[in-house]
């Protein structure tokens, strides 16, 4: 093992001075001292002990680091980004299918073409699948989760994706568990189904309905919160599992909640929450 350079020195110097003066046999362990200013060195002992020293520390920093890096790295793993776009290619209506297992999703409109996604992945999990057909003049999109994905760490797994405003869509999205927040009241949506099984997830039909809608959230275990336009007319059937059903700007009516909208309707839409255990929140403004 090679000294340190402040050592080697030390030694240098006092070879040195024992050229230059006497030297003396220790009389109790027989190795050869030094004589310097007064201080014997036992040069033997020295190294030997600094040797030893230096070999216990590295031994025990090793010990200590070594299971917080294999924590470290078999907990998250390495995380991968990705973007990707998808050209509509003449399509007039597109069904859009979202398979997550787990993680975070943002789903809203603003894509110059049919999609724009950003992804955030673990790359042990693979990378998101992302599929387009046109068959005549209807678009199916499929973007899903990687079948071999695991449990856990799901703050590493994000999707942003953008979507058409002006073709009409299908939108059916599901999610094993985690956050969803779907901001749609701009796009062209047709028709959307929602399914989660345990997060939170959070939907915003405000803006500028293009037409009427269906849509259909399921929750399993957690909080949906739906947002829906004053200007269109609003008929919606809620039922909560164990959980409670809150309703804002809106008027129950037998088993239903509806709106009265000023003026014309720009559009009907009709929607169904079921709701396992948890809070359904809906609010008209």
């Amino acid at each position: 093992m090679a000294l340190p350079y402040d050592t080697y020195q030390i030694i240098r110097r006092d070879r040195t001075l024992a050229a230059l003066s006497s030297n003396k046999e220790h009389p109790l362990s027989g190795s050869r001292m030094l004589t310097s200013g007064g201080h014997s060195v036992d040069r033997y002992r020295f190294q030997t002990s600094f040797q030893a020293s230096v070999w216990l520390a590295g031994t025990l920093a090793l010990a200590l680091l070594a299971p917080a890096c294999y924590v470290s790295t078999e907990g998250s793993g390495s995380v991968e980004r990705e973007s990707r776009s998808v050209d509509l290619k003449g399509a007039k209506s597109v069904e859009v299918q979202i398979d997550m297992g787990a993680g975070e999703l943002i789903l809203r409109g603003g894509a110059a073409q049919l999609m724009d996604g950003d992804f955030r992945y673990r790359a042990r999990d693979g990378k998101p699948e992302v599929a387009y057909d046109v068959s005549g003049s209807r678009g199916i999109l499929t973007v899903r989760q990687s079948s071999h994905h695991s449990l856990g760490n799901n703050d590493k797994n994000h999707w942003e994706l953008r979507l058409n405003e002006d073709v009409p869509m299908d939108i059916r999205v599901k999610m094993g568990a985690g956050e969803g927040r779907l901001d749609l009241g701009n796009t062209a949506l047709h028709s959307l189904d929602v399914e989660i099984g345990a997060g939170e997830m959070k939907v915003d039909l405000t803006g500028h309905p293009h037409g009427d809608m269906d849509v259909r959230v399921h929750g399993g275990v957690g909080e949906a919160t739906i947002r829906l336009p004053r200007r269109a007319r609003l008929d919606i059937e809620a039922h909560g599992g164990i959980g409670d059903i809150s309703a804002r700007g809106l008027t129950k009516r037998g088993d239903r909640w509806v709106n009265e909208p000023a003026g014309e309707a720009d559009a009907t839409i009709h929607v169904s929450v079921n709701g396992g255990i948890g809070q359904i929140n809906l609010i008209c403004e």
